[in-house]
Parts: structure tokens; C-alpha cells; sequence
């Protein structure tokens, strides 16, 4: 089941969404070659599908911007134009702010959906002619166009007009995988908060927490029927049988929260930034950060060793940071990757895997490797991972919401986001 913050806000994420859809093992890209990530220039993007969704008397209408190299990581100013007029040719009347005119700031991040432009139609989407017509978005030279299909009439003359505006709308982007402790179930949470459960993972209720950041991940108390998700501004909040050991929330940050990871106890956590910094709750003990530290590529995880005792940290070019016992068994620091690496996790008896954003799975120490999805065509980017607590298997889960399983990890059901905007099951 899955829970939301509120009818409104849901119709909007919807809307956004309606158009989608020992050694190291080298499963994708080129052998090691002494390069990094290849450098991306500029921000560029091409018009995806598109989608409308109807909700409280108004019509949303969004357009994927997929980007123009799927490695770039970058935000950027879209100035765009909306226009609704008939099929037929000539013009539609009682439609203030048509054509519109609007600029939005769009992100691209590797692990996450695209972002899209979403344009509502308010005042129950009225006009006259009641003739076919189609709304068409042009930004950076290009064009993209989705029917209306027959609108109503706004009435006599002097009756209230319709109106089109610009929508901020939240993704639906799902951004972390947490199994239950016996392997028997898992929760997948995307960026507005939103908790699904598959197999015997309990359900915590309707998630409602005042997040004003979007959230980043979710960990399971190991042993335990408990969740923690943390938010980008370091919010942190408990489920079940967790306990709230503190946050960063209303703290200043130097750089936004990425991930986090549990105790072996149970009885803490640590928090990681994405500039490397790290932050220990609980029973957990702090063993230094990349904080300050100049570095080639952002921080994108953190696990813990077995013992508790240490970390590693993984960049998102593939360079692993130990700490504490933390061994080191190898990074992809220097090797060419086809994308950036998005997640860390590490094996109940040492070693760690890394996993890159379109499923690419590379095993460091003593973790097997199962499986992936590398070189193998994805619907969306993989945005985490996943390991059984057998060290024998592991997840991924795709920033649509599709999972695959390895090894043995079992598949409970997935909830994936479909091109219309509305959630599979």
C-alpha cells in the first residue's frame, strides 16, 4: 500500500509522472583505463512523453525532459512557452494567460527520474470554441504537444474565464530499498516521503512528515520491525520499533544529506553529506569524514563494516573512503564507467559492493556477485541496492519503482510508477 501526504499534492506528483515511465568484477563499461566519469558539458535535454491528469476543476498537463547526456548532473533555467489553440486552426477565447510564458529551474540527478514541466489549466479547463484542440510547449527551439480533446464552453459573455499557470509539482521519484530483517519483505520510499511495504514488511500508516527537503533514503533497525528515513536536510524520522536518536533538521549544513546507515546494534545511525561530512546518532561512534576535504566527485553512500567500528564512503566516480576498520578492497576511482555510481553497501562479513546507475554491480572483498542489470535496457536509472542479510543476494530498485532481484534476494511485488501517472498493483 502505498501512503500520501495529501489528494492535492498526490495529484500533482501524478501528474509530473504521467508521462514515464577479491578483485573487482567489471560487468559494464570499458576495462580499467586511468579515466574517470567522461567530463559532460552543458545541461541539455530533449522533450519526453507526456501525460494530463485531472484534478479539483483543473487539468495538469506534464512533459519529460529527458537529458540530453544521461550521465550529466546538473540544474538549469527552462524558459518556456504554453499555448492551447484548436485543431482546426484560428484561436480560443475566455483563456487568460494563454499563451503563457513561464521559466522554471530543473534538476538532473543521476538514480532519479527526469524532471518535467507541468502546466495546469485552471477555472474546470473551459473555452470557446468548444472545438478539439492541443497544448503545445516549446523551450530551446523545441516543441511538444498533448490533446485536449473537446473543452466546454465558459458560457455567455462576462462568465468566468480559464486560465493556464505554471505547476511546481513534486516527483514521485523512488530513491532507496530497505529489506526486513528476515529477507521477507522490503520498503522502497521516494522523494516526497511516500512508504510502500512488499512481503511481510508491516505498514506504518499514512506518512506524513513536514519535510520541506526532498527525502533521500530509507534504513530498516536491523533485527527489528523499525524504518528511518532521512530527508536531504537532515530530518530524520522514525517508524515502528525505531527510535528517534536526533537529526540535522534546522541544522546549517555545508552540503545536503545523502544517506544513511544503521548501527549493527540498532541503537544509532550515521547520516553522510554529500561533500563527505558525517554525523553520528546513538551508539554511533564517529571515525572521522571527508568533510572539507577537497574531492573529485560528490559522496553518494556510506555503509558500515560488521562490527560497527568503521565505514566506508563512495564517491560518485567510484572512489571508496575507509575509516575506522574499514578495509580497503579496491575502488573505481580510476576506472572509465558508462555511469555514475549512486550507492554503497556492504556484506555481512567485509567487503562491499558499489552500483551504478544503470545497474551496474561491482563486487570489492569477500562479496559475490550475483548478478545485474549493467549494459541491459532499464525504463529508469537504479536509484539503490539492497543486501540480504546472507550476504548471498541483494536488490535493486529502479527510480521507477521497478526491482530486481539476485542471488537470494525474493521478489515481493513491486509498485511501479506506469506512463499514465498512477501506480501499478
Amino acid at each position: 500500500m502505498r501512503h500520501t501526504h495529501s489528494t492535492v499534492r498526490r495529484a500533482l506528483a501524478l501528474a509530473a509522472l504521467a508521462a514515464f515511465m577479491v578483485l573487482p568484477v567489471w560487468l559494464v563499461g570499458s576495462p580499467p583505463s586511468g579515466a574517470l566519469l567522461p567530463p559532460v558539458s552543458g545541461c541539455g535535454y530533449t522533450f519526453g512523453p507526456n501525460g494530463v491528469l485531472g484534478a479539483a476543476g483543473t487539468e495538469y498537463f506534464s512533459f519529460v525532459l529527458n537529458p540530453a547526456n544521461p550521465a550529466q548532473q546538473c540544474t538549469v533555467s527552462v524558459s518556456f512557452t504554453a499555448a492551447i489553440a484548436p485543431n482546426a486552426g484560428g484561436s480560443y477565447t475566455n483563456i487568460d494567460n494563454n499563451p503563457l510564458h513561464a521559466t522554471e529551474s530543473v534538476s538532473f540527478v543521476a538514480g532519479r527520474l527526469p524532471p518535467v514541466l507541468v502546466v495546469g489549466w485552471a477555472g474546470l479547463h473551459c473555452a470557446d470554441p468548444a472545438l478539439p484542440g492541443s497544448l503545445t510547449v516549446t523551450a530551446a527551439g523545441q516543441s511538444t504537444a498533448a490533446a485536449i480533446g473537446v473543452p466546454q464552453s465558459c458560457g455567455p459573455p462576462g462568465a468566468t474565464h480559464s486560465s493556464l499557470r505554471p505547476q511546481n509539482a513534486p516527483l514521485l521519484s523512488i530513491v532507496a530499498i530497505a529489506p526486513t530483517a528476515n529477507n521477507g519483505g522490503y520498503y522502497t520510499i521516494d522523494q516526497v516521503g511516500n512508504i510502500t511495504s512488499a512481503g511481510n514488511a508491516p505498514g506504518y500508516g499514512t506518512y506524513q512528515a513536514e519535510s520541506f527537503a526532498p527525502v533521500v533514503g530509507i534504513v530498516n533497525v536491523p533485527g527489528a520491525n523499525g524504518s528511518w528515513v532521512v530527508a536531504a536536510d537532515g530530518g530524520v524520522f522514525s517508524y515502528g520499533a525505531a527510535v528517534f536518536y536526533g537529526s540535522l533538521g534546522g541544522v546549517h549544513l555545508n552540503a545536503p544529506i545523502v544517506g544513511m546507515a544503521p548501527t549493527p546494534s540498532g541503537h544509532g545511525y550515521w547520516l553522510v553529506g554529500v561533500d563527505g561530512g558525517v554525523f553520528a546518532f546513538g551508539d554511533a561512534q564517529f571515525y572521522m569524514s571527508l568533510g572539507g576535504t577537497a574531492l573529485n566527485a560528490p559522496i553518494v553512500g556510506l555503509a558500515p563494516t560488521p562490527s560497527g567500528h568503521g565505514y566506508w564512503l563512495v564517491g560518485a566516480d567510484g572512489g571508496v573512503f575507509t575509516f575506522g576498520d574499514a578495509a580497503f578492497a579496491g575502488s573505481l576511482g580510476s576506472v572509465a564507467l558508462n555511469a555514475r555510481i549512486i550507492g554503497i553497501a556492504a556484506g555481512p562479513h567485509g567487503g562491499y559492493w558499489l552500483v551504478g546507475a544503470d545497474g551496474g554491480v561491482f563486487t570489492f572483498g569477500d562479496v559475490p556477485f550475483e548478478g545485474s542489470m549493467g549494459a541491459k535496457p532499464l525504463n529508469a536509472q537504479v536509484a539503490g541496492m539492497a543486501v540480504t542479510s546472507t550476504g548471498n543476494g541483494y536488490w535493486l530498485v529502479g527510480s521507477d519503482g521497478g526491482i530486481f532481484t539476485f542471488g537470494d534476494a525474493d521478489f515481493f511485488g513491486a509498485n511501479p510508477i506506469t506512463p499514465w501517472g498512477a501506480t501499478a498493483g
